[in-house]
Order: C-alpha cells, then structure tokens, then sequence
C-alpha cells in the first residue's frame, strides 16, 4: 500500500470516528429534547412533584458528597494535628533529654571529689582510689542512664571510663583533634561517630554520638581535662518511640544521612527531603512532617509520620444513622412535595381561569384571596391588574383629551384678536420702517406657526419642538424691547422623539409672568442635555420671578398632579407649566421630575428630566 492509499485510509478513519460521535451527539440530544417535551406535556401536580423528587435526589447526592468531603477535610485535620502534636512531644522530649545531659556533664565535673582527679598533686596512692571510686559512680550512671557512656580524661594522665564492654583508646589525644579549638571555644562538642571510626573507645560498636565537654579547676580556671558522653544508637532509637500505632519517627543529619528510623519499608521519604515545616501527603495514606531541631552543637532533621488508616474509627452506626436521616427526609419531602403542590397549583389554576375569562372580554373579574403570602400578593396583583384594565384605557382617553386640549388651548391663544393684531401691528410698523424683509419674515413665521399647530401627530422629534418655539421666540422679539434668547442642545439629541407643545408653553409662561412689568433687559435660556439616560430640559429667564408663596402655591398644585394625575386643571395661572407637567406624568409617570426654582426680582428657572429610553414610546434609547 503507498502513501496514498495510507493517507486516504487514515483520513477515511478520522472521518468515520467522527461521525460516529456527531451521531451519537444528536441522538443523546434528541433523547433530551424528546424527554423535555414530555415534561412540558404534564400537568402542574405532576411537575412539581418531579421537580421536588428530582431536588430530593440531587440533594442526596450532594448532600453525601458534602459529607464526605467534611468528613475527609475534618479527618485529615485530626492526622495532621496528630502528626503536629507527637512531633512537638518528641521534639521537646529530645531537647529535654540532651539538656539533662548538660546538666548532669557539668554537675560531675564540677563537683568537689571530681575536682580532685584533675589535680596533678595528688598522691599515688589517693589518686587509684579516686580512680576507683569515680569508675564505680560512672558505671553506676551509665546504668542509670540506660548504656550511655561516661569517661573521665585528664591532662594529668588519668582517664576513667565507666563501662567494662569497651576499652578508652589511649592513642586518641582530643587536643591534636581539628575542632579543638572549636571546643575551648565553646566548651562543648558534638561528635557522630559511625564505621571504622570509633571516637574515643577502641571496641565501640555501630553509629554513637559523643559530647566533649571542657572541664576546668573552679578555683584557677585553668584548663584541667575533659567530660565525655557518648550516647549509643540504641538511647536514641527509645527518644523516638511513641504509644500510638501507626505512628512512626526518624532522625536525619542535616545532609540528608538517617541516624534512625522505624519507618515502613514501602515509606520513601527521599523525595519530600526539602520540604520543611509543611506536612505532605504520601503513598495516598501517609502523613509526613519534617521539623529542623535546631540546637547549639547540632541540627538534626525529626520525621514523624503517621497511617491514616490506622487513626479512623470504625463506627457502621454513623452511616446507619446517616442513611436513615436521609430516608426520613426523603418521605417527608415527598409528603410536603404533595402538599404544596396543592398549595400553588390551585391559585395558578384559578388564575389561569380567570385570565381566560379577561380574554373573553370578561373585564373586572376577581378571585376570592385567602393566601396572606407571595400568593396571596400575586391573587391581589392579578385583582389589580383586572380592575384597572377599565382604569387604563380611561386614563389613556384622558391623555389623548388632555393632549388635544393643551393643543386648541394653544391654538386659542395663537390667534386670539389680540395676539394677531400686535403680530399685525409689527407688520404694519416694519413696513413704514421701510423693513419690508423683516415684515415678510414676520409673515411667514406667523405662516410657521399656524401650519405647526394644525398638526395633529402627539409625537414629533425634538429638532421640530425647537424650531417651533424658534419661531415663536422671533415674534416675540419684535413685540418685547430688548429681548434676547438663546439654546444649548446636544446635537445627539435633535433626532430624538419628542412630546409636541412642551417648550413652547415653558417659553411662553416666562414671557407672560416673567416680563410683563420688566423694562430692562429680557433674555430666555434652553439647555437640553442626556444625563444618565435621561433628556434633562432647563428653560431659565431673568424676569421678574416669583414670591414665595406664590412658589409655594405652585409646588402645591403640582404635587396635587402627581397624586391626582386624572384630574382636571383648573383655569388659574401657570396654566402652561401645569398642563406640561401633567401631559408627562401621564406619560412617564415617577420616571418624570420636575424641579422650579425662582426668586422675585431675578428670575425662574424650570428643570425638567424625561427617559431617553422612553421618549416617544418607543422603548429604547436615541444616541
């Protein structure tokens, strides 16, 4: 076969395995879609006893996977502090144990019989008598002290060893030893002696461990010997041993060389050698810490380890008890699975019936309520919600006829007699002016006006809205002596829907009540800016503004709007501000502020807020 036909082979295989599992995803999927279907097709009882069976099983299962994972997390503690309490038990046994050694070392060479082996003026005679006296107290403690070896080496010549098993090398000279001078130092000496090397005994057997200790006349301070202690491998093993099965210690020199260990054979710590003061996991079973003893002479490495298996407790009545509390709630899940079934399905269904009823154009209908939880505030929701249908589409028909009596009030007063003939009095006056253009332009903004008015469209954008209240402005120029206006609107705005006559009667209200008795300099401000989703609208004056309690008054009547927002303005003034503010909180509702803020003799300002997101009804925001 060439490599073609392998090629083509291998790709064939690829192209099959992967067909193999598109099929296998579609079918599993068409097993799931054909199980939802089914679901759906089953009546509310039946699915909320499903759904709570099916929460019941899911609870199980999460339920005993939590329990297993606290009873692991919290048995695991238990080892570790288990571990961390024999290590600290055996470190401070050790630890106590050398410092008895110091103790006992100094306490013997410092006493008033040992001084005098030391001396050098002693007479033959009394000097083998001390010898002998000194070698019976030393065997008699190195008894006492379990096999631990105790010798005496003078610089007179004498040297005393307790022990009968092994025999002082006299040809050992500590003085012509390499830490020596590390010895007078510190007047103490730590010395592992394992192999052919057997310290200061000639037939000392396996690893032992000696202390040096610098022994001087109290009375001079001259140097007149040394203390010896050798402790046997054996001594140490028994600082090691512990009461609790499955517990096990060794000791390390610091470059890793066991001293001791009674360890499991299959344990190998080699790997986790550098890990320090942390307790790691081993073999899936074994907890291990290493703690560094740190002392003066030397530094030793403590392993304690301890089987998990061998620290649980057996007990087949936890899970007994465990299986059973489960089973006792999965019966009463099931009861009260049956009971709110009952509970929630019974409204729904009354609900649902009464919906269909609203759809056959029952309107008004009302469900008896005898719930006083979520329930029972859905029942009164739903009772709401059919009682205020009729409310709705009335409240509608009075926002439609609020809408067309703002628009003829306000074609009224467009083209009241008195209004036309002062518009036809700037006319007359500019054209004996000679100012036939500006009375042309006059004319056709009056044109403006009027078409403007006759639209019936509610909505418009607000780029129309200000070009109208433009014009309006221009007539009003000619008619007040030095009037002057001015607009600040984002530009991102001007294409967005906008209520019709909601500037104009702002303007014209200032105009009306700000300027009527000012003489000198009248100006008119509009900003329209987007904050926070928002259409923010201020139309500002410098006239004459208001007194306090008229401003009082005025606030009064507006929050009146806002809890009456069916009623009937009532023909007082402001009318212009007031048809406003109610035209839009029928609109926005408390999605619409307002805010007006004056001050007699220099002005008004009235701040307005509308939903960008809302403007024109269209339900989504114009950026």
């Amino acid at each position: 076969m060439d490599k073609a036909d392998k090629a083509s082979t291998g790709k064939n295989g690829t192209d099959n395995a992967n067909k193999d599992k598109t099929g296998s995803r579609q079918a599993l999927w068409k097993l799931l879609e054909n199980a939802k279907v089914h679901f759906m097709q089953l009546g509310l009882k039946r699915k909320t006893v499903i759904f709570v069976m099916g929460t019941f099983i899911g609870a199980v299962l999460f339920t005993s996977f939590i329990f297993g994972v606290i009873y692991s997390n919290t048995w695991k503690h238990t080892v570790i502090n288990h571990v961390k309490s024999i290590e600290s038990e055996k470190e401070d046994g050790i630890r106590s144990y050398f410092e008895n050694m110091d103790n006992l070392a100094y306490n013997i060479c410092y006493s008033n019989w040992m001084q005098d082996i030391f001396k050098k003026s002693v007479s033959v005679v009394r000097r083998q008598e001390m010898e002998e006296n000194a070698r019976d107290f030393l065997r008699s403690l190195s008894t006492l002290y379990e096999g631990n070896q105790f010798a005496v080496i003078a610089l007179n010549g004498t040297r005393v060893t307790g022990t009968d098993s092994y025999r002082l090398d006299y040809d050992v000279d500590i003085r012509q030893k390499p830490w020596y001078e590390e010895l007078l130092q510190n007047g103490k000496y730590v010395e592992a002696r394992e192999g052919e090397d057997k310290g200061i005994y000639r037939n000392h057997p396996e690893w032992n461990m000696t202390i040096y200790y610098v022994v001087h006349d109290y009375n001079t301070l001259e140097l007149t010997g040394f203390m010896v202690i050798t402790v046997p491998l054996e001594n140490i093993k028994k600082l090691l041993e512990n009461g609790y099965e499955g517990t096990w210690l060794a000791l390390e020199e610091k470059d890793g060389v066991s001293i001791c260990s009674n360890l499991p054979e299959e344990l190998d710590t080699g790997e986790k050698r550098e890990e320090r003061e942390q307790i790691v996991k081993l073999e899936n079973r074994y907890y291990m810490s290493k703690e560094m003893l740190n002392t003066e002479f030397f530094q030793w490495i403590l392993i304690t380890v301890s089987d998990e298996n061998y620290q649980k407790v057996n007990n087949p009545m936890v899970i007994l008890v465990f299986v059973g509390m489960l089973g006792f709630v999965g019966c009463l899940l099931i009861l009260v699975a049956l009971a709110v079934s009952r509970y929630l399905t019974k409204p729904i269904l009354n609900c649902a019936g009464a919906m269909l009823e609203i759809r056959n154009n029952h309107i008004g209908i009302q469900i008896k309520n005898t719930y006083m939880d979520e329930i029972g505030e859905l029942i009164d929701g739903f009772n709401e919600m059919s009682g205020s249908i009729h409310s709705l589409i009335e409240k509608n028909k009075m926002i439609s006829a609020l809408q067309k009596d703002a628009e003829i009030k306000m074609l009224e007063r467009q083209i009241n007699p008195h209004f036309l003939f002062n518009t036809l009095e700037i006319i007359n006056s500019l054209i004996l002016s000679k100012k036939e253009k500006k009375a042309v332009k006059v004319c056709e903004t009056l044109g403006q006006l009027y078409r403007y008015n006759l639209k019936q469209n509610k909505w418009i954008t607000l780029k129309e809205e200000l070009e109208y209240t433009k014009q309006y402005l221009l007539i009003m120029k000619y008619k007040i002596n030095d009037f002057s206006y001015f607009d600040d609107v984002d530009e991102r705005l001007m294409e967005a829907p906008f209520m019709k006559a909601i500037l104009q009667p702002l303007v014209e209200n200032s105009i009306k009540h700000g300027f009527q008795r000012k003489n000198q300099e009248c100006c008119i401000s509009i900003i329209i800016r987007q904050k926070n989703e928002k259409i923010h609208i201020e139309v500002m004056d410098n006239g004459s503004g208001m007194e306090a309690v008229q401003l009082q008054l005025l606030s009064e009547e507006i929050q009146n709007i806002y809890e009456h927002p069916m009623q009937r303005l009532p023909e007082t003034g402001h009318v212009g501000i007031k048809n406003v503010v109610q035209r839009l909180y029928l609109e926005y509702g408390d999605a619409f502020n307002v805010k007006i803020i004056s001050n007699a003799g220099y002005g008004t300002r009235i701040e307005m807020e509308i939903p960008l997101e809302r403007a024109g009804g269209e339900g989504e925001a114009y950026v």
